[in-house]
């Protein structure tokens, strides 16, 4: 008995923390339950009286006919047939509420059952699981939720969904109306919303980037009676997700200068374009570029800007010497000769001088890089400012860095160009320059294919020359090989360096490389199809390649070629999942598929090349 009492108590305090904005839900189906119980009472009831009534008449009358003709005592034939009566309806009554409670008792298990599942589901469900009521107060909260929002149980139940506890801001860090939250629009609408995304930043603890699916509940009178929410923890895949994407626009910043400075230019308009170009692919807010002076302020005059906040240039005054004007990242920078990164201007002390006046025009995170000239000490240094704290990350802190030097190269290039072949020569080498680094970025993702697109060019180009392309076509093919794989730099790179096979759906998303990096190279004027050619290279002549299909001539010349020097270099290479195949393999895969996926020239000048002396594989 006691134990059973405990287990009930047990189970009270279990109901107790069960989610409160489902009553309504549950008071409604509690109603429905009553009357079917007094239903089926009524039922049991009305034949209990029935049954009575039959047996009171019939007996009597029998009784009655028997005392007219016989000589017997009525009354104890009346006793009898009230204990007759009373031993038949018991054990009918007996037999009925043994089945009935023998089903109520298993429906009883059956329940407790279920819902003990139900509570250890959203115990030990991956993501967190919060209820809340129609006021928007949460009332139930599993485990996982208390460690995702960062906040004690006794923090959260009880507490509104906008409470001050925690500060609710867009994924950017920007305020959010209240009408923007989940529960506002699942109230409003009364459908799901999936896949909402914002930011808390809970008292005491780290800034958390969170995915929401959330849907209503609704009372058994079709109102709106709370919210059950899923909620995830996104905070490092959209850390990584901004990493691409800056580094995707210092990337394109790299690109657009480089084939800006393809042409003569002055160093000032070398200046000016290089800010332009950071501010417009979303590198930062406002960029600028400081001369550094060799008078006896050690001061640095901007000479060049881009982007919002010029009234706080207007007013700047900045120095490299140890004075409290030199103590921030421009003075750093200069005195280091490295990029200089402040990551939060509101603590940071070196930028004591500047920081009220860069908060007030909505500067967050700041960067200096320094310009190297001829006598290898800064001529100038780089600065950007962003409305978000931290927006610099390590991988996007060296693609700066390149940009920077790639800057100081232009520079010095502007200053030693005196004939257009000079020129020419040194824009050529600023241009593998950038082609360079794009390829260190995708290696870098993709450790287990260092060189593959390298190796590749020097076979599509020997291809070429078997062939005997003109130099403009084969200098298109040269650097669409070289750049084939930048897409990559959008695929996840737990994908790419996967030791084993892919999957369907993850082949599916390295299929995507083909485009993300067509969308990257578009904007780039090459004055050749480079972009066009890297698209190209799964096509096949049977139009079974991807991404668009396409079938025989529609496939340019050049990608024909770039086809068959990657299935080659891929086939000879070795991967994490198979070890390097043979020659011969690689002849009977090209030969199979010559003239219906692969170009017959393309494959035989591939051939020749691959069993020649000067073979680059």
């Amino acid at each position: 008995m006691d134990s059973e009492i405990r287990n009930d108590a047990e189970h009270a305090s279990i109901l107790a923390d069960e989610p409160l904005s489902a009553a309504p839900v549950a008071i409604g189906f509690e109603r429905r339950v009553r009357r079917a119980a007094w239903w089926s009472a009524a039922k049991v009831a009305s034949l209990y009286a029935l049954f009575g009534i039959v047996w009171i008449v019939l007996s009597d009358r029998v009784l009655g006919r028997l005392g007219a003709t016989v000589s017997v005592d009525l009354l104890q034939f009346g006793t009898l047939k009230g204990l007759a009566f009373v031993l038949v309806t018991a054990t009918v009554l007996l037999l009925g509420l043994h089945r009935a409670l023998l089903r109520w008792h298993r429906f009883e298990i059956k329940a407790r059952a279920s819902a003990e599942l139900m509570r250890t589901v959203a115990a030990t469900l991956p993501d967190a699981l919060v209820v809340l009521d129609a006021d928007g107060r949460i009332r139930y909260a599993n485990t996982h939720a208390r460690t995702v929002l960062g906040v004690t149980r006794s923090a959260l139940i009880g507490n509104a969904f906008d409470a001050p506890e925690w500060t609710i801001t867009d994924a950017d860090g920007a305020a959010m109306e209240s009408s923007r939250l989940p529960f506002a629009q699942v109230r409003a609408q009364m459908k799901p919303v999936m896949g909402a995304v914002h930011a808390i930043n809970p008292a005491g603890s780290a800034r958390k980037v969170l995915s929401v699916n959330a849907a209503p509940l609704v009372s058994a009178d079709g109102e709106f009676a709370g919210m059950v929410a899923s909620i995830r923890d996104i905070t490092q895949a959209r850390r990584e997700q901004i990493i691409d994407e800056r580094s995707r626009g210092v990337l394109r910043a790299l690109s657009d200068f480089d084939a800006f400075v393809l042409e003569p230019r002055t160093a000032q308009e070398t200046l000016e374009y290089a800010c332009r170009s950071l501010t417009e692919r979303g590198v930062c807010v406002l960029a600028w570029v400081g001369f550094v002076k060799a008078d006896a302020d050690r001061s640095v005059m901007p000479v060049a800007s881009a982007g919002g906040g010029r009234t706080y240039l207007d007013t700047l005054r900045v120095t490299w010497d140890g004075a409290d004007t030199g103590a921030g990242p421009v003075g750093q920078s200069i005195r280091s000769r490295k990029l200089v990164v402040v990551d939060d201007i509101a603590n940071d002390p070196g930028f004591a001088h500047w920081r009220q006046f860069a908060l007030d025009h909505g500067f967050s995170c700041a960067f200096a890089a320094p310009v190297i000239g001829r006598a290898d000490s800064p001529d100038f240094v780089l600065c950007g400012y962003h409305r978000e704290a931290r927006a610099y990350p390590e991988p996007v802190q060296e693609l700066i860095a390149e940009f920077s030097y790639r800057l100081s190269q232009a520079l010095a290039l502007s200053r030693r160009r005196v004939a257009s072949e000079v020129g020419t020569q040194r824009l050529q080498a600023a241009l593998h320059g950038t082609v360079n680094a794009l390829q260190r970025m995708v290696e870098a993702r993709d450790p287990y294919t260092f060189g593959h697109e390298e190796r590749v060019a020097r076979l599509a180009v020997a291809i070429a020359d078997v062939l005997g392309f003109p130099p403009a076509q084969r200098q298109a093919l040269d650097l669409a090989a070289q750049l084939h794989d930048i897409g990559k730099m959008s695929v996840p790179a737990e994908i790419l360096s996967k030791p084993t096979r892919l999957t369907n759906a993850e082949y599916e998303l390295i299929k995507g490389h083909v485009e993300s990096g067509y969308r990257i190279l578009e904007q780039i004027d090459f004055g050749m199809p480079v972009a066009d050619i890297m698209r190209q290279h799964h096509e096949r002549l049977d139009g079974s390649g991807y991404p668009n299909g396409l079938l025989g001539e529609q496939i340019r010349l050049e990608a024909r070629v770039l086809a068959v020097a990657d299935v080659a270099e891929s086939m000879l290479s070795h991967r994490p999942y198979r070890a390097a195949l043979t020659l011969e393999l690689v002849r009977g895969e090209l030969l199979s598929g010559r003239g219906s996926r692969y170009d017959a020239d393309a494959v035989d000048a591939c051939m020749q090349v691959l069993t020649g002396p000067l073979s680059p594989l």
